[in-house]
């Protein structure tokens, strides 16, 4: 698969993606995208006589065949302050919910309501080394809710997200489609399945790699290749993230994540994959034609970035987490594990 085509499937999507009607919706989602911070903000007008408005909610995983029916999904969300230009969108403050407060999701099927959750909000914090400032936040980070279901099969379902605004503590439904395949037609390795033999390159052996790790220092995640950790039946906590190329904003944080949290975890063998093969080749010009991916890449049928999966010492997948994490959630992941 050429940057090109690995680019159209993992895109920037707009705020407006998350409008229109539910079958349009999804023909016009084109991947994960992190949101421009005038679009993540969390501020409005505040006078409470304005009639409130309800957010946008924004899909934070590619809808590249990524979530299969009759499995538990974990279903990223983003609530952001709808543009003025957003179709539907009506004058008036906008309902956010605090940064602790939680979101009331329903999973609708056909216009019957299936499920019903509360999911509570996080957000993306991490350290950068040799910073003065280790607990900053990057602007376009914004606040996520990790929703996990299982839906029973393929088809279109919509989330009716109920939204209790901060300040008045009225509430607001916005909506959001979210298409499930069928768990055959899903090209990346699946919870409860065998992980795939993977060998991915080590400072020992690169392979055809040109970098090993695009982070401004280079990560330890890169000392053991897949293939021996899953042969010596450890378990193993595996991440593709490209921090210097990546299509979104999170590839950098959820490393440096992991990396935090990985100290805490002795037992468990953390691995990181970049995303291409020859960026020094292209002279990081990651829309040349020639890019390549990663061999370890195309063998896990990944079509976005970043991916976390966690295998078992018995070589399942136990889970796939995609594109954003914080570390309550990952140290969370990391001890079920």
């Amino acid at each position: 698969m050429s940057r090109r085509q690995f680019l159209r499937r993992s895109a920037s999507v707009g705020s407006g993606a998350a409008l229109g009607s539910t079958l349009a919706k999804l023909t016009t989602l084109s991947g994960v995208a992190a949101l421009p911070a005038a679009a993540s903000g969390l501020l409005a007008a505040c006078s409470s006589s304005e009639p409130i408005v309800a957010p946008t909610v924004v899909p934070l995983f590619s809808p590249d065949r990524i979530l299969a029916a009759g499995l538990e999904q974990r279903i990223p969300l983003g609530v952001v302050t709808p543009s003025a230009g957003d179709a539907g969108f009506d004058e008036g403050r906008v309902a956010l919910p605090a940064d602790d407060s939680p979101i009331d999701v329903a999973i609708l099927l056909d216009g019957e309501e299936i499920d019903r959750s509360t999911v509570i909000g996080r957000i993306v914090t991490h350290d950068h080394v040799g910073e003065t400032d280790p607990d900053h936040q990057h602007a376009n980070l914004f606040r996520y809710y990790p929703l996990r279901a299982t839906l029973p099969r393929a088809g279109i379902y919509d989330l009716e997200i109920t939204v209790t605004d901060e300040l008045t503590e009225e509430t607001a439904v916005a909506m959001m489609p979210v298409q499930i395949f069928d768990p055959v037609d899903v090209t990346a390795p699946l919870r409860g399945a065998p992980f795939p033999v993977v060998d991915t390159p080590t400072v020992q052996d690169p392979g055809e790699i040109d970098r090993l790790c695009t982070r401004f220092e280079l990560c330890p995640f890169h000392t053991r290749s897949a293939t021996d950790v899953l042969a010596e039946g450890r378990p193993m906590a595996l991440l593709v993230a490209t921090p210097a190329f990546c299509s979104t904003a999170y590839c950098g944080p959820v490393l440096d994540t992991l990396i935090e949290a990985g100290r805490g975890f002795p037992e468990i063998e953390f691995i990181h994959v970049e995303v291409y093969a020859n960026t020094d080749e292209v002279e990081g010009n990651y829309q040349d034609p020639r890019i390549r991916l990663a061999p370890a890449v195309e063998a896990l049928g990944l079509t976005f970035e970043p991916a976390l999966f966690l295998v078992d010492s018995a070589g399942m997948l136990v889970d796939r987490i995609d594109n954003v994490f914080d570390g309550t959630e990952l140290v969370e992941a990391l001890a079920g594990l």
